[in-house]
């Protein structure tokens, strides 16, 4: 639930192990970004980062994520001993024993983290904390070896770890306390805090131009330097989402956090690099979105497709589902010299003088599907999917469907008979099996195919339904006389985690064991790695148990696009 607040925690862990601290005076409503110097890759600022650091501590969600399969995984992984090792040489520099205690001592109210460098991991952290705090942390105690140094006439405290070359500082007066990672961080904010001319990261033009478009902040606001992270080799490792590509369109980002007692919403706003046209957000997204019915797990919405969305979505989801292609090998191949095999007796009754027979390829043929679509046009696209346990309570289906609004009537005997010769060369021989029977129930009519193939399809005036559970498409059908929703946008979709945990982790198991018993509940872990399914995401589904749902809403304005992502909890 709160996996915002634990990766703030896990950043400033990394703060309270060492860097370079200072106390002065306070200007009374001063934004903190005005004191960090110019040039850094991303800064996250908190509204009151004790109370978010406190709500953390006492969360259950903690308490599971600490006994979980998902972090056992994680202090496994490259990244982790890589933060481990920071961590070491972190502590070596200051001299003392980093913690959470240590953390809690210099969280203050208003607080801000910049980070410099990702991979030296040189940051500057600022708060608002009161002097005598300050002065009963164990920075302060541990002041007497540390070398004093002056900047902008304030005192402040340095000490270089030879074997690592790490810095770690400190100094206290009043209410201000910085912590730094570099030397001249630690005096740039000086400067700025005595209020010398030195450029901060709000003359930067992708800070004011990011967090001017934002709005007000959040309690929590994170903002990117996209352009300066994508040139950072470490961003690109390490980076879970893996769409380094797709994030180079845009210059800068910010992620606003706001939370409430039933709900986290995060508002979010992205600066596109290159000037593009404005998108006009119609409202044909609230009218796709109405017939979502209330026990579905999944669905995703766009407004005014392209031509091959909506053919992609028909393909995988329901006429031809795989899965995507393999991450590419990174290893070099394994080459065995003593165990190769270069044929056997069967090998013999090849002849090599004539070509081979020439095999019949199934494919997927969407050229007629394409036509009809682009006749109609296409206004909105919805794709719909949740888990069934199947008879017998062992196995875990997905029931999918798409909705197609178009700007005219949709032709539904022509809408079948495309759909049945993109998946002729795939499904069937002679067409066995691919004749439309029509069926009527609860009084609504629709075409199911009469074979082993699972299809159904309805078309009603501007709407065509797609799926491949006739219960399914009932259950959209019969939502037709719904309001349209009062949203606008681009794109919308949406996860109801409570509806679909149980069978996810029931999934999720069967994926790790098809054929074994998985370990029993509370059983002490065994010295391996979790399994990926059904102990890593699994384990991670369960600490974020009371999140109900999660949803989001775009609007691609041309230079920028807004998203507001809002996580619903349980009380």
């Amino acid at each position: 639930m709160r996996m915002f607040i634990a990766i703030l925690a896990g950043i400033l862990l990394l703060v309270a192990t060492g860097g370079a601290l200072i106390q002065v005076s306070r200007a009374p409503g001063r934004d903190l970004a005005e004191l960090a110097p110019a040039g850094p890759l991303l800064v996250l600022q908190a509204r009151d980062f004790a109370s978010l650091l406190r709500d953390w501590n006492n969360s259950q969600e903690k308490k599971i994520w600490l006994e979980s399969d998902t972090l056992r995984a994680f202090q496994q992984s490259r990244l982790h001993l890589r933060l481990d090792e920071a961590y070491q040489e972190f502590e070596s520099a200051a001299g003392f024993s980093p913690g959470m205690s240590m953390l809690e001592q210099v969280a203050g109210d208003n607080a801000i983290l910049a980070l410099y460098d990702i991979g030296k991991l040189e940051f500057l952290y600022l708060t608002r904390l009161p002097s005598a705090r300050a002065v009963e942390s164990v920075l302060w105690s541990s002041r007497g070896n540390y070398e004093p140094r002056n900047a902008a006439g304030l005192p402040y405290f340095v000490k270089v770890d030879p074997a690592t070359r790490r810095t770690a500082a400190f100094a206290s007066t009043d209410d201000y306390l910085a912590i730094a990672t570099r030397e001249d961080l630690l005096a740039g904010a000086l400067s700025l805090i005595a209020g010398q001319t030195q450029g901060s990261v709000t003359t930067d033009a992708w800070f004011e131009q990011s967090v001017r478009a934002a709005g007000q902040a959040g309690d929590l606001r994170l903002v990117l330097n996209f352009e300066a992270l994508g040139r950072s080799p470490y961003f690109r490792s390490y980076w879970v989402q893996r769409n380094v590509a797709q994030l180079k369109q845009y210059q800068a980002g910010v992620s606003d956090i706001h939370r409430g007692a039933k709900e986290i919403r995060e508002e979010r706003v992205f600066l596109r690099s290159q000037p593009a046209a404005a998108n006009a957000a119609p409202a044909v997204l609230g009218e796709i979105l109405r017939l979502i019915p209330e026990d579905a797990g999944l669905y995703r919405a766009w407004a005014q497709p392209p031509v091959e969305t909506a053919l992609d979505l028909l393909e995988r989801k329901l006429l031809a589902p795989r899965t995507g292609p393999p991450e590419p090998s990174k290893s070099a191949p394994a080459v065995w010299l003593s165990q190769g095999i270069v044929g056997s007796e069967a090998d013999l009754e090849v002849r090599i003088d004539e070509e081979p027979p020439a095999r019949a390829i199934a494919a997927f043929a969407p050229e007629a599907l394409r036509k009809i679509l682009q006749g109609t046009g296409l206004e909105a696209a919805l794709q719909l999917q949740s888990s069934r346990v199947l008879d017998g309570n062992v196995y875990v289906t997905n029931q999918s469907a798409v909705v197609l609004l178009g700007s005219a009537d949709w032709d539904g005997s022509a809408a079948r008979a495309a759909l049945l010769d993109a998946v002729e060369g795939l499904w069937t021989a002679s067409r066995l099996g691919l004749r439309w029977a029509e069926r009527r129930r609860n009084a609504q009519e629709y075409h199911e195919l009469d074979g082993l193939a699972r299809l159904a399809v309805a078309a009603r005036g501007r709407l065509l339904f797609v799926s491949d559970s006739a219960d399914a498409l009932l259950a959209l059908v019969e939502r037709l006389s719904s309001p349209a929703l009062p949203v606008t946008g681009t794109y919308a979709a949406g996860f109801r985690h409570a509806r679909e945990r149980v069978n996810f982790e029931k999934m999720m198991r069967l994926i790790d064991y098809p054929s074994v018993q998985p370990p029993a509940p509370g059983a002490s872990p065994e010295a391996r790695a979790p399994h990926f399914f059904s102990e890593n995401l699994a384990g991670l589904s369960r600490a974020l148990a009371r999140v109900e749902s999660a949803s989001i809403v775009a609007q691609d304005a041309g230079p920028l696009v807004k998203q507001t992502v809002t996580y619903r909890l349980s009380q």
